[in-house]
C-alpha cells in the first residue's frame, strides 16, 4: 500500500508495533476527536481548520493501514521498506544510510471519560484532587457548587418536633389512631433530619465538596464522595442560558453534551460563566498545540487522572454507607425514645392519669379506683352538684335537655365561665334522652364519652375522648320565664351546636 503522507502509521496513532486492535481503535478514536475539523469554524479559524483537516487525513491514512491484520502484517514485513513517494531521488550514487528508526510514540494516560469513588483512587490522583479543592496546585477554573446553608436551615426546623414529644406530647389522650399517627410523623421527621445531618457532616468532614473543575486537560465535577471527569475534546456541544425572574438576572444554566450524557452545572453570575467559557476555549487550544507538537510533558503533567481505573463502580463506598446507616439509626431511636417518654409521660397509670386531668372535682371526694375493671353504667340523669368553695350546691331551677348519640355513653359538666369551678354533671346513657334543671349562670359545656365506664375518675379508660360546646349557656330568668336549652351530642342537620376536641387536662 502507497502512503500519501510517508508517515509512521505507529508514531501518528501513538501506539506501539504491539497494540492490539482494539488499542489502535481507541487511539484512533481519541486522537480523531480532538483535530476534527468540525471542531474549528472554516471561516472564523481558516488556518486551524485546514490543518484539522490534514491531521484527520494522517490519522484516517494510518488507521487504514493498522485496523486490519492483513494490512498491519503487509507494513510490518515490507512497509517501512517501501520509498516515500514523495521523496527527491538520490543525489549520489553510494548507498542510502540506513532508515531512522521512527520516533516512539509519546506515553499518556487513558484520557479517556471515567466516573469513581474518591476513596478508589491512587493517593497521587487523590492529593491532586485536594489540592485543585484549595487552589494550591496547577492552573484551572473553580466554581462551588450548593452551600451546607439550606441542611442547617432544614434540620433546625425539624428541632421542634422533638421538643414537642417532650411537652405537648404528654398531655395527649393516647389511643391507637393518635399513637399511629404520632409514630409515623416521627419516623419521617427523623429521616428528614438524618439526610441533613449527613449532608452537613460530608460538608464538615468530607474530603470532598461539590465542585466543578475545568483543567488544562479535563473537565470534572465532585460531590462529596464520587468524581466524575471528561477530556475537554470529548465535549460535543455545550449550550448557556441566563435565567431572569420579572426582569432582574437569577444565575446562568450551563448543560454539557458528552457522548450519551448530559451535564448540567448553574454558575451564580454572568461574569463567573464567561470566566468559565474562556478558560475552557485557553485549555481547548493549547490541548491542541500540545497534540500538534507531540508535548508528551504537557499531558503528563496535566493528566489528574493518570493511572485512576475507569473501570471503577462509580457508587459511594461501603465505609460511607455504613456512617449513613449509623446515623439514620442514631435518629430514629432517639425520635423513638422521645415519642415512648412521651407516651408513658401521658399514661404513666390510667388512674393517675384520670386523677390529674379531672382535677380530683368529684362530689363527695370519692376515692380512685385501684384497679380498670369496667363499673356498672350510671342511670341517666344528674350525677353530682358542685357549690362554690365552702358553700353550699346551687339551686336547679332552669331545665335542660340532653339527648345521647347511639353508641356511646356521656358524661357531661356545666363549667361556671366566671369561677371555672364545675357546677353540675349529668351522665346520659347511648342513646337516651334526659330532663333536667339545671343552676342559673352562664356555662360552658364539657363532656366525655366512651363505651366502657371505669368510674368517677377513670370515666371511660384510656380511649375517654373530650369535647366542649364552642358556644356558651346562659341559664337565666326572662320575665315571668326561666329560659333554658336543649343540646343534641350528636350531628344533625342544620343543628346550630359546634364543638371541638379537648385534651383531657381541659375537662
Amino acid at each position: 500500500m502507497r502512503r500519501r503522507t510517508g508517515k509512521d502509521p505507529y508514531s501518528v496513532l501513538g501506539v506501539e508495533p504491539s497494540a492490539t486492535a482494539d488499542e489502535i481503535r481507541a487511539a484512533y478514536v481519541a486522537r480523531s476527536r480532538v483535530v476534527h475539523p468540525d471542531r474549528f469554524d472554516s471561516t472564523q479559524q481558516p488556518d486551524d481548520w485546514h490543518r484539522a483537516n490534514e491531521m484527520l487525513a494522517e490519522l484516517n491514512e494510518a488507521y487504514a493501514i493498522l485496523r486490519k491484520a492483513g494490512s498491519k502484517a503487509e507494513y510490518d514485513s515490507r512497509g517501512r521498506e517501501e520509498p516515500q513517494a514523495t521523496a527527491p531521488p538520490p543525489r549520489r550514487t553510494e548507498p542510502a544510510p540506513p532508515p531512522r528508526a521512527a520516533p516512539p510514540p509519546f506515553e499518556v494516560g487513558e484520557l479517556t471519560p471515567g466516573r469513581i469513588p474518591f476513596s478508589e483512587m491512587p493517593k497521587e490522583a487523590q492529593e491532586r484532587l485536594v489540592g485543585r479543592q484549595t487552589n494550591s496546585i496547577g492552573e484551572q477554573f473553580k466554581e462551588e457548587l450548593g452551600s451546607p446553608t439550606f441542611h442547617y436551615v432544614f434540620a433546625a426546623l425539624l428541632i421542634p418536633w422533638f421538643i414537642y414529644l417532650v411537652t405537648g406530647a404528654r398531655e395527649l389522650t393516647w389511643n391507637n389512631e393518635v399513637l399511629a399517627w404520632h409514630a409515623g410523623l416521627t419516623v419521617a421527621v427523623c429521616f428528614l433530619l438524618g439526610w441533613n445531618l449527613i449532608a452537613i457532616r460530608l460538608w464538615r468532614k468530607g474530603p470532598l465538596r461539590p465542585h466543578l473543575f475545568v483543567t488544562p486537560i479535563y473537565l470534572i465535577r465532585t460531590s462529596h464522595e464520587l468524581v466524575a471527569f471528561w477530556p475537554i475534546w470529548v465535549l460535543k456541544d455545550l449550550r448557556v442560558t441566563h435565567n431572569y425572574r420579572n426582569g432582574s438576572y437569577q444565575d446562568s444554566t450551563v448543560m454539557f453534551l458528552f457522548d450519551g450524557q448530559e451535564e448540567t452545572v448553574t454558575f451564580r453570575s454572568k461574569l463567573r460563566t464567561e470566566r468559565f467559557m474562556e478558560r475552557l476555549r485557553d485549555f481547548e487550544r493549547r490541548i491542541r498545540m500540545a497534540y500538534e507538537a507531540g508535548d508528551a510533558q504537557f499531558f503528563r503533567a496535566n493528566d489528574d487522572f493518570y493511572r485512576v481505573p475507569r473501570s471503577a463502580t462509580g457508587t459511594a463506598p461501603a465505609a460511607s454507607n455504613d456512617e449513613k446507616v449509623r446515623i439514620y439509626v442514631g435518629t430514629l431511636v432517639a425520635g423513638g425514645a422521645l415519642l415512648v417518654f412521651a407516651l408513658l409521660s401521658g399514661q404513666r397509670t390510667p388512674e393517675d392519669r384520670i386523677r390529674t386531668n379531672t382535677g380530683n372535682a368529684v362530689a363527695g371526694g370519692a376515692p380512685a379506683r385501684e384497679t380498670l375493671a369496667p363499673q356498672p353504667v350510671p342511670p341517666s340523669g344528674v350525677m353530682y352538684t358542685y357549690g362554690s368553695v365552702g358553700g353550699p350546691s346551687r339551686r336547679l331551677e332552669a331545665p335542660f335537655k340532653i339527648v345521647a348519640a347511639q353508641g356511646s355513653h356521656f358524661f357531661l359538666k356545666l363549667v361556671d365561665v366566671a369561677t371555672r369551678q364545675p357546677a353540675m354533671s349529668v351522665f346520659v346513657r347511648s342513646g337516651e334522652t334526659v330532663e333536667v334543671e339545671a343552676p342559673l349562670g352562664t356555662f360552658e359545656v364539657r363532656y366525655a364519652s366512651g363505651d366502657t365506664w371505669f368510674g368517677d375518675e377513670l370515666l371511660f379508660g384510656s380511649e375517654t375522648a373530650y369535647s366542649k360546646a364552642d358556644k356558651l349557656f346562659t341559664f337565666e330568668i326572662v320575665g315571668s320565664q326561666v329560659r333554658g336549652f336543649t343540646i343534641t351530642l350528636y350531628k344533625v342537620a342544620h343543628g346550630n351546636l359546634s364543638t371541638s376536641r379537648i385534651r383531657a387536662s381541659e375537662f
